[in-house]
C-alpha cells in the first residue's frame, strides 16, 4: 500500500505535465494605440498568450477551449488536447492516423463523408510543424465541413478545431486559423 500512494503521484503528476491548462485569464495587449484582448493559458508555468477571432465567445476549463462566433447558428471552434506517448513527426504513417481520426470525430448520425483538403504546416506555431485536414459531411440533410490543424509538441497534441455549415465555413475558418498566429509562449 505504501508503494501504491505513490506511484498514483508519480502518474498523476506525469499526465499532468506539458498539458495546457484552458482556465483562461483575459489580458490586454496595445499596438499602435489599438487594444487587443488575449487569453493567457499556462503550461508548466509558462503563459501562453492567445487572440480569438474578435467578437468569438468562449468557455474553458483546464482540459479544453470552445469558442463561439456570434450570429452564426451550428458552428463552433475548439482547441483540445491530448498527451503523446513519445514526440512525432508528420511522417505518411502519422498523416494516415490523423485523417482516421478527423473521419472518427464526426456526429454518429453524419453521412456522405469526405476528406476534401489537407495541408502540411498552413500554420506554423512557434516554429512547431502542422497538420491539417478538412472534411465535408451531412447531418440530417445539412451539409457541414470540419477543419482540424494538429500541433505536436513534445509530449503534448493540441488539436484546433472549427466546425460549422458549408455556406459559413470559409469565413469561420479563415477567422480561426488565422487566429492560431497569434499563439505565443512567453
Amino acid at each position: 500500500m505504501k508503494t501504491v500512494f505513490p506511484l498514483l503521484f508519480v502518474l498523476a503528476a506525469a499526465s499532468v505535465q506539458g498539458s495546457v491548462d484552458f482556465t483562461a485569464t483575459i489580458s490586454e495587449r496595445v499596438l499602435d494605440g489599438i487594444k487587443f484582448q488575449q487569453l493567457v493559458f499556462h503550461e508548466d508555468g509558462r503563459p501562453i498568450t492567445y487572440e480569438q477571432p474578435r467578437g468569438w465567445t468562449y468557455s474553458a476549463d483546464a482540459a479544453h477551449i470552445s469558442f463561439t462566433p456570434p450570429n452564426v447558428v451550428l458552428a463552433q471552434a475548439s482547441i483540445q488536447q491530448s498527451p503523446l506517448p513519445a514526440p512525432q513527426n508528420f511522417d505518411e504513417a502519422t498523416i494516415l492516423s490523423l485523417r482516421q481520426q478527423v473521419l472518427d470525430s464526426l456526429p454518429p448520425d453524419s453521412s456522405n463523408s469526405s476528406i476534401i483538403a489537407e495541408e502540411k504546416n498552413p500554420v506554423l506555431v512557434n516554429r512547431h510543424e502542422t497538420y491539417e485536414v478538412i472534411v465535408a459531411y451531412e447531418v440530417f440533410g445539412q451539409e457541414f465541413q470540419r477543419s482540424v490543424l494538429f500541433l505536436d509538441l513534445p509530449d503534448t497534441q493540441l488539436r484546433f478545431r472549427v466546425t460549422s455549415r458549408k455556406q459559413d465555413f470559409e469565413k469561420l475558418h479563415k477567422a480561426f486559423r488565422g487566429s492560431i498566429y497569434s499563439w505565443q509562449w512567453k
